[in-house]
């Protein structure tokens, strides 16, 4: 029979956590990287001021692996529901943001 270890669980639950946020990074920086490409079509033509259309993505660009960082440190700190809570819904703010961005430069809407 197998001995109960909290230590192992953490380091199992974390591993856990450290995986699906790859996922969600990899996930995140597809999506950022249609907004880029569309931002610069939108930039050709409709002829915008380049940094204020290429600002938000860029600005996420940044903004998600240091979010990814933080909730990361939350999780070890054992504030695990918590850091997922942040990290999701940040993630899904900055999603919705960055998306109405480009559908507002873009003309769609």
């Amino acid at each position: 029979m197998q001995k109960y270890d909290d230590k192992q669980n953490a380091q199992g639950v974390y591993s856990i956590f450290a995986v699906a946020q790859m996922i969600l990074l990899a996930i995140m920086y597809t999506i950022l990287y249609a907004a880029f490409r569309a931002t610069q079509l939108s930039v050709e033509k409709y002829e915008l001021n380049t940094f204020t259309a290429f600002a938000p993505t860029i600005i996420l660009f940044i903004a998600v692996p240091i979010l990814m960082y933080r909730t990361r440190k939350m999780f070890r700190e054992g504030r695990m529901m918590v850091a997922i809570l942040w990290m999701m819904s940040l993630l899904s703010i900055f999603l919705v943001g960055v998306m109405m961005h480009v559908s507002n430069i873009s003309g769609v809407a």
